[in-house]
């Protein structure tokens, strides 16, 4: 009997570092692609905003997601203020997130109306202008930090956003710490008699794939020569992972049969 409960739970443990791995795994490439804002500019726009300023403005450039810049509006009557956040390159086909925050006010749609954001191709607005509403935002860990998200129509390479006279109950001013586009990566995988076929959206030309099985040990790896390879290895779970000729890594977990 103690032999039986010793062999369960070293199974049960067994299955728990498994199902570790593969959600690691699933998750790696992800956060690695993200294309952080790395230019801005700001200033105040309409006829009057006096007293109205953007402090620390390099702060929402960059990869660190705790700095930010504020925005504080004095008494705005027919303006406001704007700061623009440029990327490296024009891009379509992916997600957009600004982390935004307060000092210490509690986000809300009705507190961020006078909040708007519209996507820039050089330097001109791609017109879609929008608020921010229930569908954009994302509240974080604490009440006073948040995120909007949203997936731009048109390809862009900058995010403006404006603060108008409808939020001037934010004394402390409106944050900005950082904003990314993250790429809507597209890897496909589909297996037959042990060899695999791949598709989507990434570069494969000079790529090397690599494949884990559930014990965490690497089996095959090898340079792509085309879009299919012979895995050589018995049907089952596998992680593949692909790196390009540009360094970008990609996991994916696959069904070889």
């Amino acid at each position: 009997m103690k032999f039986t409960l010793l062999s369960e739970s070293r199974f049960s443990f067994k299955t728990a570092l498994v199902a570790l791995f593969l959600i690691s795994a699933n998750t790696l490439s992800f956060g690695q692609n993200r294309i952080y804002a790395h230019a801005q500019s700001s200033g105040v726009f309409g006829v009057a905003c006096l007293g109205c300023r953007v402090e620390n403005a390099q702060n929402a450039i960059g990869d660190n997601e705790d700095d930010y810049s504020t925005m504080t509006l004095g008494t705005a009557l027919l303006g406001g203020i704007q700061q623009t956040l440029i990327f490296p390159d024009l891009r379509a086909d992916t997600r957009l997130v600004v982390g935004i925050g307060t000092d210490n006010i509690p986000l809300s749609v009705q507190l961020l109306s006078g909040v708007t954001l519209e996507t820039m191709n050089g330097g001109t607005s791609n017109e879609d202008r929008r608020t921010i509403d229930i569908s954009l935002l994302k509240l974080g860990a604490t009440p006073n930090r948040g995120t909007v998200e949203f997936k731009p129509t048109k390809a862009y390479d900058g995010i403006r956003i404006g603060l108008t006279g409808g939020v001037l109950s934010l004394g402390g001013g409106f944050r900005i710490y950082y904003a990314y586009q993250d790429p809507l990566i597209s890897l496909m995988a589909n297996s037959k008699d042990g060899s695999v076929t791949l598709d989507g959206n990434i570069s494969l030309e000079g790529s090397e794939v690599a494949l884990t099985n559930t014990s965490g040990k690497e089996v095959y790896r090898s340079k792509l020569k085309s879009k299919t390879f012979e895995s050589g290895q018995p049907g089952g779970v596998y992680i593949m992972t692909l790196q390009t000729k540009d360094g970008k890594t990609y996991s994916k977990k696959i069904m070889i049969k």
